[in-house]
């Protein structure tokens, strides 16, 4: 929740009297929905004290501020509203902007179409507002405005400005400014990439072929949204009495909330606030020309009756008036069948009404929860759980039976966990309209994502990782009433370097067999997991969920460095078309409940011997397109930005070093390493990993000793580096493809049967002689 920092001696000149740090201060605080988080110490000299708050909602922005809180308190305690429609424009009634004008260029409405700006004027910044505005900036780009992706605020001497300001659409490099914290001029293009706020930001423009930027009417740069303003005239310093305020984004109802709750905190202060209009040669929501601050907020509802029923109380329609107005809010009312029904203005700093509830909410704060008394229920019920819950609590012990930890997570969250990271298109999942915070943009439509942002961070833990969580899942349904769908899911992870698609199916089997329910599998095209490693689980004919082992690239974007499974299974459906003898409500586990010691591995099913696609001629689909090649390690060297990631020079026989990166740093030492004659896949395509291109793979077996994973590398220590890895009898000049991608060679699996390396029953050699192991044996080598 954001935290504030405020001038404990502006706050209480805002309030308008000075409360001790003590009960009844933090009770006040409730009215705002915050707590006091650190009291000022008295040892500082007073016009430096420190009050921190904590806010306990995201959905008022406005109070991220000393002067949102102060106002708060201040109208709570009965003050007045401030008359902010002497600057305020509204709907026919646009404010005078003077000779304050900024244009727009056509060229950014796909860049960073929207501009909204106002200039404060008073007697001078004193040191508490110009903190106070640097911290206001802060926290509205960064949380409101999804670390300024939305939403970027600047801040300029209005003085030194030449009027009509200029936003462009600027070549990255042919412009140049000297930046704050710089001393050079630097094109666009360098800064991004070169200067620390540019290495912070500057992802959010440098894909475009030009990116915005302010100029006055005589060139000069105030800045470049939303990285970094310009050292001249973007450096506001205390004491500048005329100070001009823009705001620039994707989302211009946000942009205007914005550019609302800061002209509102300046004016509350003694500020004059003098609007701008900003000319966009494209429609916006507030038409081309768009004068700020501007107010735009709908009336709200709310019937007496309504309200009454929700609190549990009975309140004359005097008093939900004075309540309404002790939270900032304009009201008025009317009677209507029998019923009084209230129409809410919110003030021009809010945008948090989006339904009768809301303004019921306000009415309950504003009448002080101290007013609500604690009544005992007169009805009796008998309370029970769910069948879902109950079904679902039977799945959490079938999955602990068989290793797993519960995991639990958020069901909100970026669109980098629940779309980038999965590598999936995103059409289904569920957008919040007015999100405070990207973290919090998406419904989450998998429990797969949120299991791999809790691997991503458990690199250190010993292997093998078993998660799951059971819990809510929603995606876009069109033939639902509501257009969406929300289910009780289970979601299921295993990360470890043996990890395959027989034992996903294994688990998968085991599930269903303890849950009573026969069961198909057919091959699936999730782009979550590996081709021809995937599978789609068919209950009654209908697909209830889908298993297999998870792509490299989705392995790449979370860094997870081993190789993983998961799947996901709609409970829901399952408990639907459970068989009725079943009895989901049984408190006590079924008879065929495992216990964690059990060995579930081999359970009866009809998918069980269902393995992965591969190809349907292994051999000779390996002796078309894979290249396998002797490789000597020269040297191994941690990679720093992977905790488990070796990066070993090698001599591939070419005469070019190659640099091959594998996750052998828990198993084998450099020591081990450096010298092997080892076998590489040569021709796959390079990849970054870390930070550090890698340019094949080094082929390994795993075996158990004393109870722990041991890895076995294969090797060929008769064999020069360069020579050709083949299957026995195959020519060893054979051409190959320059290049192939994962899935292509993930066709074929290389086993070692007889402590031989093998593929289709045929035995992988080099200079003639097979490919053997000496502790791996009946294994997979990855």
């Amino acid at each position: 929740m954001p935290k504030v920092e405020v001038n404990e001696k502006l706050f209480f000149n805002l309030v308008g009297k000075k409360y001790n740090c003590d009960d009844l201060f933090e009770k006040k605080l409730t009215h705002a929905k915050a707590e006091l988080d650190e009291k000022p110490n008295p040892a500082d000299p007073e016009d430096q004290r420190v009050i921190k708050i904590e806010l306990n909602d995201t959905n008022r922005p406005d109070l991220w501020s000393t002067g949102g809180i102060a106002r708060c308190l201040r109208e709570y305690e009965g003050a007045k509203h401030s008359d902010y429609s002497k600057f305020l424009s509204s709907k026919g009634n646009i404010k005078d902007t003077k000779d304050y004008k900024i244009i727009v260029d056509e060229g950014l409405k796909d860049i960073r179409p929207f501009q909204v700006a106002f200039i404060i004027s008073g007697s001078g910044l004193d040191e508490a507002m110009f903190k106070d505005i640097i911290q206001t900036q802060e926290k509205l780009c960064w949380n409101f405005g999804r670390k300024r992706k939305s939403i970027a605020m600047g801040v300029y001497r209005a003085d030194a400005l030449k009027w009509p300001l200029h936003y462009v659409a600027a070549d990255p490099d042919k412009e140049s400014f000297v930046a704050l914290q710089c001393d050079k001029s630097m094109t666009l293009r360098q800064i991004c990439n070169e200067h620390p706020k540019g290495k912070d930001f500057g992802y959010i423009i440098k894909d475009f072929a030009k990116y915005p930027l302010i100029k006055d009417d005589k060139g000069e740069v105030l800045s470049m949204p939303p990285v970094i303003n310009s050292a001249t005239l973007g450096q506001v310093e205390v004491g500048d009495k005329n100070v001009l305020v823009e705001l620039t984004g994707t989302d211009m109802e946000s942009l205007m909330l914005a550019a609302n709750i800061v002209a509102c905190d300046f004016f509350d202060a003694g500020y004059s606030i003098q609007p701008v209009k900003v000319c966009h040669p494209y429609e916006t929501l507030f038409g081309k020309d768009v004068v700020a601050p501007y107010y735009f907020q709908p009336t709200t509802d709310a019937r007496l009756s309504a309200i009454n029923k929700k609190l549990g109380c009975d309140l004359k329609k005097e008093d939900v008036i004075a309540a309404l107005e002790r939270m900032g809010n304009s009201v008025t009312s009317k009677d209507k069948d029998g019923d009084v029904v209230f129409t809410v203005s919110p003030a021009p700093y809010r945008n948090d009404f989006l339904h009768e509830v809301d303004v019921i909410e306000d009415v309950m704060i504003g009448q002080d929860i101290d007013f609500f008394k604690p009544e005992s229920p007169n009805d009796f019920t008998i309370g029970r759980l769910l069948p879902i819950t109950l079904y679902s609590r039977k799945v959490k012990n079938i999955m602990a039976g068989m290793g797993y930890q519960e995991m639990i997570f958020n069901y909100l969250g970026s669109k980098k966990t629940y779309i980038d990271n999965m590598g999936i298109d995103g059409k289904d999942v569920i957008e919040i309209a007015n999100p405070m915070s990207e973290n919090y943009q998406f419904i989450r439509p998998s429990i797969i994502a949120s299991l791999f942002e809790a691997e991503s961070q458990s690199g250190n833990a010993v292997y093998p990782h078993k998660i799951f969580e059971v819990g809510k899942i929603a995606y876009i349904e069109p033939s639902e009433n509501t257009g969406t769908k929300t289910i009780q899911s289970l979601g299921f992870l295993t990360a470890a370097n043996n990890a395959n698609f027989n034992d996903a199916a294994s688990e998968v089997s085991t599930l269903l067999y303890y849950l009573d329910h026969k069961y198909e599998v057919k091959e699936a095209d999730d782009p979550r997991f590996i081709p021809g490693r995937q599978a789609a689980i068919i209950v009654n004919g209908k697909q209830a969920g889908i298993f297999g082992e998870i792509h490299p690239q989705v392995l790449e974007n979370w860094q997870v460095t081993v190789p993983c499974v998961a799947g996901e299974i709609d409970l829901e459906y399952l408990m639907a078309t459970e068989p009725k003898e079943h009895n989901v409500e049984a408190a006590a586990p079924s008879s065929k409940q495992p216990s964690p010691k059990q060995n579930t591995s081999q359970p009866k099913a009809a998918a069980k011997d269902e393995g992965p696609k591969l190809a349907e001629n292994q051999a000779e689909h390996f002796n078309k397109y894979i290249e396998l090649k002797v490789a000597k390690i020269l040297s191994v060297e941690n990679n720093p930005q992977g905790e488990k990631l070796y990066i070993e020079h090698m001599d591939d026989g070419s005469g070019t070093e190659r640099i091959v990166q594998s996750g052998l740093r828990d198993y084998l030492k450099p020591e081990e390493l450096i010298g092997q004659h080892v076998i590489i896949a040569a021709n796959l395509a390079p990849r970054k990993m870390r930070g550090v291109e890698s340019h094949g793979m080094l082929l390994a077996a795993d075996y158990m000793e004393d109870g722990k994973e041991k890895v076995e590398l294969l090797t060929a220590p008769w064999a020069k580096p360069g020579t050709p890895v083949v299957l026995e009898g195959a020519d060893p000049a054979a051409e190959k493809p320059a290049k192939i991608d994962i899935d292509k060679f993930c066709k074929v699996e290389i086993k070692i049967q007889g402590k031989t390396a093998k593929i289709a029953g045929i035995s992988l050699c080099a200079d003639g002689k097979p490919l053997t192991t000496q502790k791996s044996d009946d294994c997979i080598v990855e």
